[in-house]
């Protein structure tokens, strides 16, 4: 089977390492660990940063993986596009990166993860500066408390949103639902749900449902969105009414 080359969205940004920037025919670099102290929000950082540009349509080309290796052979804060991969699905970038980096504390550090990763984005994709930037905005200001849209349902009298956040491991991650009833100009939203990774709230959300004011969330039927609502309460439930948005 042929890899497709129809452009996706970027869905996940990973951080590696290396002495030297990798080559074609060499194996794949390990996670930052040795040679750099990446803070622990950082891999939260990559998934966080990937989900919202799935959801904004910003696309790297036909990788949905984003794998950044950071690097001391070359220059701090350079960036180089690689030819390296491992599968069509990746795309590797390369970024100097001086060990005087380890020095920093762990939010100076996370900033500069963040940083270089949207100066690689801002190559890779150079015609959306706007969506970045304020991408990029939105992460720094907001962190663990940023949301992203998993499901979206429109009525004549309601918009329905649901929601999640991306906690850094072992924080469970949340889910929300937050409703507005266009007629009153009125939006509620509530927590309604828990999940202990990240990437698992998309199995508790596909199809929205509403009858007699019971908003409710059926789970995707695929054999893997199985075993995970195993572990959770599903369908997920809210009533409208109790909410004040009916």
């Amino acid at each position: 089977m042929f890899a497709s080359s129809k452009p996706k969205p970027l869905r996940d940004v990973r951080y590696f390492e290396s002495d030297e920037p990798p080559r074609p025919g060499e194996s794949m670099p390990g996670y930052t660990s040795e040679l750099y102290s990446f803070p622990k929000g950082a891999v939260a950082l990559g998934q966080r940063i990937g989900m919202k540009c799935e959801e904004l349509g910003i696309s790297i080309g036909r990788a949905d993986h984003l794998y950044v290796c950071v690097t001391p052979s070359l220059p701090a804060t350079t960036i180089e596009l690689s030819e390296y991969t491992r599968e069509p699905w990746h795309r590797f970038v390369v970024c100097g990166l001086s060990y005087d980096f380890n020095t920093l504390t762990d939010e100076r550090r996370l900033e500069a993860v963040t940083d270089l990763t949207f100066k690689a984005l801002h190559l890779l994709v150079p015609d959306a500066t706007a969506a970045l930037d304020s991408l990029s905005q939105m992460i720094k200001s907001e962190g663990e408390a940023l949301r992203v849209q998993i499901k979206y349902k429109e009525t004549q009298k309601l918009l329905i949103h649901v929601e999640q956040n991306v906690a850094v491991h072992p924080r469970h991650t949340e889910i929300f639902v937050r409703v507005t009833n266009r007629q009153k100009q009125l939006t509620k939203e509530t927590k309604v749900a828990e999940v202990r990774f990240y990437d698992e709230a998309s199995s508790l959300v596909d199809r929205i449902s509403i009858t007699n004011n019971l908003l409710t969330i059926h789970p995707r039927k695929s054999f893997r969105a199985s075993l995970i609502t195993a572990n959770y309460h599903v369908p997920i439930q809210l009533d409208l009414a109790e909410l004040g948005v009916a």
